[in-house]
Formats: structure tokens, C-alpha cells, sequence
């Protein structure tokens, strides 16, 4: 029998031994390589104009730079016009002085006094990349999120010669099937890249016959020519050099982010809150019993959630978007009396909303026809590049924040805007509509930020649809898929989206369940304990397990800050009900760190033991299991070489255990 042991134990420490990684703090060379780029910035780009390429007529362009040297960045503005069109292309470039990172957006303007030629093609990267590899490099990228158990699964392909490689998220949802999140990587290191575009990007990736990998980004499609002083801007581009292991490379994107893409709220970097989803369905008398619950019981809950279907008129919540009214039967006096009932207890409220899609014959709909793109479908597009719809839109929304006492926005989004913008527009002005929709969506949001300091917006989009540079600095995915609601699916989403996006959350659906909370657990956390699919909530019953709730409530935000720190997967990602699976979050600046082991129904094994990464070898760690309150001391030498060994006996089963550096 202790030989079946020890034969289980070696099988499951080669299944989950890693590759060697360290602790991720930017190195003098990947610096070094940051500022190289900076300098290559204002010729990584493409276009076709007049049926030329960009290469046969930059260089008759004049050309002119500015640049500021701030403290944390640098500044670069490189104008490039073309003396007969009049045509002017400004790149506009960032340099960051604590990650080796280079970000960039291009805009064009037509200063002349009738149209352009067209433009065609813009890549706003269009580049050989410094990446060195003896054989195949390594392209690492992630699905999107369809509502489907392979959301934000992980991908890899091997980039060959002759064999270019495209990425596209497809119907204009900048996540949908495909994040717009890459890493390349080469013998010994290599080059993560971002696209920071809320619609509908390509990417593509080749290998040259040099042997050189070569990537380009930008919009899908773009064939337009600009009117006489019109402006358009490309997606932002982000690049970051590494050295050493992919994981390194993950790290210092999710580090950067933090640091340069985190949503605030009041002036202050967010913490990613816990929230409640409660039905929109529901009677406020009976959301109002359930915060009296929740604040008698202390339940650590920030955000009051409440959903679709609170608006409009007969039918469900899906045909009634366009028609934003309060139901009268269900919130007699509106939203007021439950905002304040939340902010006595130093909570906040939280509302769905969908403004971008309408559905026919709805007030907005009757009211506001010109300000819709309608393909002949029962649901119509708003269109936020219209000046006036997107003013409108601004205007409406923050009354409806104020009027209601809102502390989070929730935005969905259930349509596929591409078609939409497609036939919207002329055979000379492809692209335009798209361009016009995305940039007064981040007008729209940036406003309602700015008149709003403690707001903060909830990115729905059919769950996860709309995840990518630009979203992630103004919103936080709080539900990030409408896929499968199953603790497998969910810690295989988690797996995914975590080392591209430091924060998401999913639902929680099981009280009284530690592993189901462990499998859903982010650096968020939406719970549904008391809620079941798109129905009328009901009072939470007395029998409700609350000392469970507020005592699992109470430790994870005791462990939360390990969420802010490197990720570092544990085991191979696997959807099998047989399988274990497990991560750790290290946080170096704290000395120390989580890890969630996740055994699933199946799985025959009961011990398993995990090399951990990024400790400090001569240092003594304190660990403690959050499930049993077992202690132990071990030295980040055997830590990062033997392994943290775990003991799980149930089926299924969970562990979490902490960390701590002892000086």
C-alpha cells in the first residue's frame, strides 16, 4: 500500500513539477530593450495609401518630434505629413520607466481641404520582432469568452515559415473568441503584446524567411478616406520585452497592468469588490428584507447586485431594453430606498443596464430612430459615434446614477455590433462606423468616470466579450462568462483569463460548499447563493448557513491581496473531472503568498505535492492550511525543489494554503 502511495505521489509531482521561474522585477537588459523599441515606434506601422505602401512614401513625408521626460514615463509625438495630400500621421508613443513596456496609438488627420486618397490596411503594428529562437518560437494566446467550458481556454501554437498565423475575435467584440492578449516567445525570452481595441481587431503572426517573427496588428478592415479636417485614431498597441521563462513574461504584463491599467475609485487604485446578484425581477420589499439580512448578519458584501428586467413594460427583460422606466410594481419608489438602506451599512448599489442594444418599438426606438444603426433585426445598435447620441447617452446614464444612488454601472452588451457598422457604411468609408462607435464608447465612459469619482463600471458583454487594453483601465469584468456555472468550468476560466487579466470574477452558486467557493474564487467574487437563473428572488431563509458565509467571506478577504500578485499555474490545464488543479499567487513585496489546490470528484489520488516558484532559497516559510488550521515551516530551497506537499482525502476536495516569509 505505501508503495501504490509513493508510486501516486512521484506521478503527480512529474505531472506538476514547472519549469524554472523567479520573481518577476524588471532587469537592466529588458529595460534596456523597452527603450530600443521606444525608438523603432515610429516605423512599426502600416498602411497602403493611394495604392501605395507605406514603405515606397514615408520617406518624401516631413517629419517632426517632441517628447517629454516625466518621472514614471516618457512622452514621444512623431507627426509625419504628406506634403501633397496634406495627410498627417501622428504617433503618439509612451515609454514606462519602471516596466519595459512601450505603448502607442496613431492617428490621422486630414489637414487638407478636400478628401484623401484612401487609406487602407492600417496596421498600427507592422513589425519584425526582437525575438530569438533556434527553432519554432512559441506564440501563447487565449480563447475568448463564447459562454462556453472552453472560455479563455489556453493556447499554443509553434509560428513556422511559410505558415502565417491570424487572430480574430470575430463580430466585433474585442474578446469573443479570442483575447486580444499574446506572448511570443524565443529560446530565452521574448515579447507580450496587447491590443487595446473595444472591437473588432486581427492579429497575425509569421516567420520571414530570416528566421524573424514578424507581427502585425490593427483593425480587421479599414478602406476609407478622410473628409477635410476629420481625425481618426488605431488601437493601442502594447508592447512588453522579457527575458527568460514565458512565465516571466505573464508576470510582468499582469504587474504592469496593475501598476498602469487599474481601474480607480475616488482617486485610488480598486480593489476588486465582493458582490450579490440579485434578479431584476424582484419585488423591492423583498431586496429590501435581504439587505436587512445581509447587514444584521454582517456579511462582508460591498456591492448590492441587481439585474435586468427592472425596466419597461410587458415581456421579458430582452425586449424591453430601449424602454428604461422603473417597473412601479416592483420599485414603487424607485431605487432610492434601497441605495440607502446599502449606504447606512457603508454598501453600495449596483445596476444592469444595456443601453447599446434597442429593441424595436421601444421608447428609444420610437423617440430616437436616427440614432440607431438598424440591419432590419428586431434589436437596433445605438450609435455612440453619433455626437449627439453619445452626449445623450452621457446625460442619461449619470442622471439614472444619481437619481438611483448607484455605486457600480453595470454595462451589458448582447449584440454583434460588426454587421451593424458594416452596413453602415459607404464602399470609400470602410471602417469609419466602427472607428466613430469605439471611440465614443471610451468618451462615453471616461465622462461618466470623471462626474462620477466613486463610480466604478462593471464590463458585461454577454459575460466576457469585451475584454482588452482599453476596457480593463475604466471596467472590471464582474461576470465573466455566461458559460457553464460549474466549479470545473470555473476553475478552468480562472486558469485562463489570470495571466492575462489581474481582475475578473465569476458566480458563486453553492452556500455552504467549500470547494464550489474555491473553484469560483478571483480577485472578485459575485455570489448567487440565494438567487437561481433569471426568476424573482425570494427573502432569504432563516436556515441560510450565515456563519458559514460570513466566516468564508472574512478569510478570503484576509487572503484577497495575493490576488494583486505573480500567477503562477501549478499544474497542466485540464478539463477532466479526474484531474487536480492548482496555482499559486506570490506577492514578493509582502514575503509571501497563496495556494489554491483544487481536487475534482474523480480523481483517485489523495496526495500530490507542488513545486513552488519565486521564493527565496535560504529563507524559512511559515504555512498554514486555511481548512484545517495545520502549521508547518519549510525553506524556499525545498519549497521550490521537493514541493509543497498537500493531503486530500474527500471527493472532491480543496486545500488553501498561506505562506509567509519569517525573518
Amino acid at each position: 500500500m505505501h508503495q501504490w502511495k509513493r508510486i501516486i505521489l512521484f506521478f503527480l509531482v512529474a505531472w506538476c513539477a514547472p519549469t524554472c521561474v523567479w520573481s518577476v522585477t524588471p532587469n537592466a537588459n529588458e529595460m534596456e530593450a523597452g527603450r530600443a523599441w521606444f525608438e523603432r515606434v515610429s516605423t512599426a506601422f502600416s498602411l497602403v495609401y493611394a495604392e501605395q505602401t507605406s514603405d515606397q512614401f514615408l520617406q518624401e513625408w516631413t517629419s517632426q518630434t517632441s517628447q517629454e521626460n516625466g518621472e514614471k514615463k516618457s512622452r514621444r509625438i512623431v507627426t509625419l505629413s504628406d506634403p501633397k495630400t496634406k495627410l498627417e500621421v501622428r504617433i503618439e508613443s509612451v515609454l514606462f520607466h519602471d516596466f519595459p513596456v512601450v505603448e502607442w496609438v496613431i492617428y490621422f488627420k486630414n489637414n487638407g481641404k478636400s478628401d484623401t486618397p484612401i487609406l487602407e490596411n492600417i496596421q498600427a503594428l507592422d513589425s519584425v520582432m526582437p525575438i530569438k529562437s533556434a527553432h519554432s518560437p512559441r506564440l501563447h494566446w487565449a480563447k475568448g469568452g463564447v459562454a462556453s467550458f472552453d472560455d479563455f481556454a489556453p493556447q499554443e501554437t509553434a509560428l513556422k515559415k511559410g505558415a502565417p498565423f491570424r487572430l480574430q475575435p470575430g463580430g466585433g467584440r474585442s474578446s469573443n473568441q479570442t483575447l486580444p492578449f499574446f506572448n511570443v516567445e524565443g529560446d530565452h525570452g521574448g515579447i507580450v503584446a496587447a491590443v487595446g481595441w473595444s472591437g473588432e481587431w486581427a492579429s497575425e503572426f509569421s516567420v520571414n524567411e530570416r528566421g524573424e517573427v514578424v507581427m502585425k496588428a490593427g483593425m480587421a478592415q479599414t478602406h476609407l478616406r478622410l473628409h477635410a479636417g476629420e481625425e481618426i485614431r488605431t488601437p493601442r498597441i502594447l508592447v512588453l520585452h522579457y527575458a527568460g521563462d514565458r512565465w516571466r513574461g505573464q508576470n510582468l504584463l499582469r504587474q504592469f497592468i496593475l501598476a498602469h491599467h487599474r481601474p480607480t475609485r475616488n482617486g485610488e487604485p480598486l480593489t476588486a469588490p465582493i458582490t450579490c446578484g440579485n434578479w431584476g425581477g424582484t419585488a423591492a420589499a423583498v431586496h429590501l428584507d435581504n439587505i436587512r439580512k445581509i447587514s444584521e448578519h454582517e456579511l462582508p458584501l460591498e456591492y448590492y447586485w441587481i439585474d435586468a428586467e427592472w425596466y419597461g413594460g410587458a415581456g421579458s427583460w430582452a425586449v424591453n431594453v430601449g424602454s428604461w422606466t422603473v417597473k412601479k410594481d416592483l420599485y414603487p419608489q424607485g431605487f432610492m430606498p434601497l441605495s440607502q438602506a446599502l449606504r447606512e451599512t457603508d454598501r453600495k448599489l449596483m445596476l444592469w443596464f444595456e443601453p447599446e442594444r434597442v429593441y424595436k418599438n421601444t421608447e428609444w426606438h420610437i423617440q430616437h430612430p436616427d440614432w440607431l444603426f438598424d440591419c432590419g433585426r428586431d434589436s437596433l445598435l445605438f450609435n455612440l459615434g453619433d455626437p449627439a447620441a453619445c452626449s445623450f447617452l452621457t446625460d442619461f446614464i449619470s442622471e439614472k446614477i444619481k437619481e438611483f444612488g448607484l455605486g457600480c454601472y453595470r454595462q451589458d452588451f448582447n449584440i454583434d455590433p460588426l454587421p451593424f457598422w458594416q452596413a453602415a457604411d459607404a464602399p470609400d468609408r470602410v471602417g469609419i462606423s466602427e472607428i466613430r462607435y469605439i471611440e465614443g464608447l471610451y468618451r462615453f465612459w471616461d465622462e461618466l468616470l470623471r462626474r462620477h469619482p466613486g463610480l466604478i463600471i462593471d464590463n458585461c458583454a454577454s459575460g466576457g466579450r469585451r475584454i482588452d487594453l482599453e476596457t480593463i483601465g475604466r471596467s472590471t469584468p464582474f461576470w465573466r462568462t455566461d458559460g457553464p456555472r460549474d466549479p470545473i468550468a470555473h476553475q478552468c476560466h480562472t486558469y485562463g483569463l489570470m495571466p492575462w487579466v489581474p481582475f475578473s470574477a465569476t458566480s458563486q452558486d453553492r452556500a455552504a460548499d467549500d470547494y464550489e467557493f474555491r473553484s469560483s474564487m478571483c480577485s472578485a467574487l459575485c455570489l448567487n447563493w440565494w438567487v437561481s437563473g433569471d426568476v424573482p428572488a425570494q427573502n432569504i431563509p432563516d436556515s441560510f448557513p450565515f456563519a458559514w458565509a460570513r466566516r468564508t467571506l472574512e478569510q478570503y478577504l484576509d487572503y484577497r491581496q495575493y490576488y494583486y500578485g505573480d500567477f503562477y499555474p501549478l499544474t497542466k490545464y485540464s478539463q477532466s473531472d479526474d484531474a487536480w488543479m492548482a496555482y499559486q499567487l506570490d506577492r514578493p513585496d509582502l514575503g509571501g503568498g497563496l495556494v489554491v489546490v483544487l481536487k475534482r470528484p474523480r480523481s483517485p489520488y489523495q496526495t500530490a505535492r507542488f513545486p513552488l516558484h519565486g521564493l527565496d532559497e535560504v529563507a524559512n516559510y511559515h504555512i498554514s492550511s486555511l481548512a484545517n488550521d495545520q502549521q508547518d515551516f519549510r525553506d524556499g530551497k525545498e519549497l521550490m525543489q521537493q514541493g509543497l506537499e498537500v493531503h486530500l482525502h474527500e471527493q472532491p476536495d480543496s486545500a488553501l494554503l498561506v505562506y509567509q516569509r519569517k525573518e
